[in-house]
């Protein structure tokens, strides 16, 4: 058998390469978990006549600004809406464990 002569004989040549291809993976995996994370925090409005009825009243504003902010107050309100009917939904399935 012969013996290895290559660039990566030496201990110290593998250590570097094997901690630069971990910090290489390491930092590509945090990218795309921060990505992942940033598009999963956005809020989205269902697609449904209400909301496309008070979006296109958000449209009809001249400024920008107030566009912007009319549709932030409509997303604002429509999470205010989900968490509120969990919470119903929580309570009421507390109620139909104690009432067992």
């Amino acid at each position: 058998m012969e013996r290895y002569y290559g660039c990566l004989k030496n201990l110290r040549a593998r250590v570097a390469f094997g901690a630069a291809a971990f910090a290489t993976s390491a930092t590509l995996m945090l990218a795309v978990l921060g990505a992942f994370y940033s598009v999963s925090s956005e809020a989205l409005l269902a697609d449904s006549p209400e909301a496309r009825s008070a979006l296109a009243a958000c449209e009809s504003r001249g400024d920008d600004v107030a566009r912007r902010n009319c549709v932030r107050r409509l997303v604002a309100n429509a999470q205010a809406r989900e968490a509120g009917a969990s919470q119903v939904l929580t309570v009421a399935a507390r109620r139909r464990g104690v009432g067992r």
